[in-house]
């Protein structure tokens, strides 16, 4: 008697593990939480008694806003420190907002002047090399401070040394102000502890669910579409329990991106697997 293969085409059936019916998705978003922060919340899916039993989870798809200044004190690259010769000390806390090199040169310079009268100075970019150069017109003279010597502004403008007492300086490097350009989404219960982060002496491990590069500009969303097959968590047959899962939002460094506000959605779909 002929098997009964219905319509099926012919060949030899292949099926994977993840060839199921037994899943259902899910919406994570920082406005539907339970509790916590819009960066760093919880979400709660109630009772339904399969989510004590899930197998895998594959992320489907995340939108977050890029509403992250490229300079702010929860940055930690505000401050700008520099020693002016005659006029003593120079420090000022550059307000948090999105500049560009032309927008943040004309702050600076906003700053320096009074501090320096009758001198002044200006700020110019190098249209070959990037590198801002400060020139002062007057009797001062100015030390550029780094990082080091507390200036934390100065490795985003290209300062990475202090400098000698001068009247014109150039900058070591050219001006980083690209502002966060990686989402890093942690969750314990998604990713318990599956990222390794070098450390000097030894491993550091991390409940890194997913990284999404920035490619969209500031203000805009940054939607990321996955590849399924590798933006996934597989957690073997016996599953684990996702009733309640907690989100984290960092960005370089693994800065928590606590600029994200309530005005705004964080969305992540994924897709969660029943054993």
């Amino acid at each position: 008697m002929a098997n009964d293969t219905g319509d099926r085409l012919e060949g030899t059936l292949v099926t994977q593990h993840d060839d199921t019916k037994a899943y259902k998705f899910y919406r994570i978003s920082n406005k539907e939480r339970a509790n916590g922060d819009p960066y760093n919340f919880t979400v709660n899916f109630g009772n339904d008694p399969r989510l004590d039993r899930i197998t895998e989870v594959h992320l489907m798809s995340a939108s977050i806003p890029n509403v992250f200044p490229n300079v702010s004190a929860a940055k930690g690259n505000s401050t700008f420190q520099a020693t002016a010769t005659i006029a003593g000390a120079i420090s000022f806390v550059v307000p948090d907002g999105q500049y560009s090199t032309s927008t943040l040169s004309a702050y600076l310079k906003s700053q320096i002047d009074p501090l320096i009268a009758p001198s002044t100075v200006a700020i110019t970019q190098d249209s070959n090399t990037q590198k801002l150069t400060f020139t002062i017109t007057g009797a001062e003279t100015i030390s550029y401070l780094s990082e080091g010597s507390g200036s934390t502004l100065a490795p985003f403008i290209g300062i990475l040394s202090d400098s000698a007492a001068l009247g014109t300086y150039t900058a070591d490097s050219t001006p980083a102000l690209n502002g966060e350009t990686m989402f890093y989404i942690h969750s314990n219960e998604l990713a318990n502890n599956s990222t390794y982060l070098p450390t000097r002496q030894n491993v550091t491990d991390v409940n890194g669910f997913v990284s999404i590069p920035v490619t969209v500009p500031y203000g805009a969303y940054q939607n990321y579409q996955p590849t399924e097959a590798l933006d996934r968590a597989v957690f073997g047959r016996a599953g684990k329990s996702m009733r309640e899962l907690r989100i984290t939002l960092r960005g370089n460094g693994g800065r928590l991106l606590t600029e994200l506000t309530d005005q705004f959605d964080m969305v992540i779909v994924v897709k969660l697997m029943f054993g």
